[in-house]
């Protein structure tokens, strides 16, 4: 079990803990819309009651990408009503990139 998870279960979710960052970037480089489509389900439901983020690393260096699908990724979860906010790693190489990828995240 995941200490985050612990730590969720065991206080009271309305009042505490609301948002879960799992850090899909953390995932390897390269992950696929259907992986991280897969990895969110499971840690949604490791997290039960908490609203799991989507998040990516604002560089690519992990997880499913910006530029590779990670936005198709967020429709979806959007679409099933399951898109409770998009956490972004990290905001200095965000304000590199002009914020290229926070102010898409915001139009989702």
């Amino acid at each position: 079990m995941y200490a985050g998870t612990t730590c969720h279960n065991n206080y009271d979710k309305r009042t505490i803990i609301d948002y879960v960052n799992v850090q899909f970037y953390a995932y390897d480089k390269g992950t696929s819309v259907s992986e991280f489509l897969d990895y969110f389900g499971k840690q949604s439901s490791n997290y039960n009651g908490g609203k799991v983020l989507a998040s990516f690393i604002s560089d690519g260096s992990g997880g499913l990408a910006p530029d590779n699908g990670f936005f198709t990724a967020c429709s979806r979860l959007k679409s099933e009503g399951i898109l409770h906010g998009i956490f972004v790693w990290s905001a200095d190489d965000s304000k590199g990139l002009g914020f290229k990828y926070a102010l898409l995240a915001i139009s989702h």
